[in-house]
């Protein structure tokens, strides 16, 4: 039985590099505030870098074998790594947030802002499949706050503090 040791070495190195970055942005930023790191901006230069080289190489031509469906290949990759781009300078720059004892202002390119009372606060939930909390309000708002966004751990001892199961 052979181990593909490559594969075994790559996912250690994901799941360590995703676990310290977690926990790191936990108590990030000054207590009240919601924003992401470096981690998530760092993320979307290297996608935008990753989208640069097969479009410069599709457009110079300097590539060294021309194989059937070569280009397509390029663009998709072009493609892809672009829109991981976007998304995550987009996460990087624009999602931000703050709260206190009183209530929670959340803003995104994505859902827009929000703004919620804790006294309209119905559930919290953790969903492990996305990393992400879920914060439903009575008028039927839900605030997703992910795991890499820093300060999430302060607005989480907060919600202990009112009695949620975090």
């Amino acid at each position: 039985m052979d181990i593909n040791w490559q594969g075994l070495i790559t996912a250690a190195i994901t799941v360590f590099v995703i676990t310290y970055f977690t926990k790191k942005s936990r108590f990030e930023v000054q207590e009240g505030q919601l924003k992401f790191g470096l981690f998530i901006r760092g993320l979307g230069i290297a996608c935008l870098i990753f989208s640069l080289v097969p479009l410069i190489v599709l457009v110079t031509g300097n590539y060294q074998v021309e194989k059937p469906g070569e280009a397509v290949a390029l663009v998709g990759l072009a493609v892809g790594f672009g829109i991981g781009a976007v998304y995550s300078l987009a996460e990087g720059f624009l999602v931000k947030g703050r709260f206190d004892d009183k209530g929670i202002y959340f803003s995104t390119p994505w859902t827009g802002v929000k703004e919620e009372a804790w006294a309209d606060l119905e559930a919290v939930t953790f969903n492990g499949w996305c990393y992400w909390y879920l914060l439903r309000f009575k008028d039927g708002r839900v605030i997703r706050i992910s795991s890499y966004l820093g300060g999430h751990g302060y607005l989480l001892e907060l919600l202990r503090e009112m009695g949620y199961d975090v």
